[in-house]
């Protein structure tokens, strides 16, 4: 037996009042799915990233986010 299955038969066993409960959880777990882009798609830009952007690139990161702001907090 698969999930879906399993799910199915379980929800069986509830009273109508909860079976809707279990309606409304699907519902806000389908609408709160994370967005973006697979990685399948992204190997395409693979490689595109020309040595000077790449070294740019990096330094910004490590200038922008290798600090602590003790003050921040």
């Amino acid at each position: 037996m698969n999930i879906q299955q399993e799910i199915a038969k379980q929800v069986e066993l509830l009273p109508p009042p909860m079976q809707e409960q279990v309606l409304r959880f699907v519902e806000s777990l389908t609408h709160s799915a994370p967005v973006g882009v697979k990685g399948m798609d992204m190997l395409s830009l693979a490689g595109t990233l020309d040595p000077i952007s790449s070294r740019e690139m990096r330094e910004a990161i490590e200038d922008g986010c290798e600090r602590i702001d003790y003050s921040e907090w």
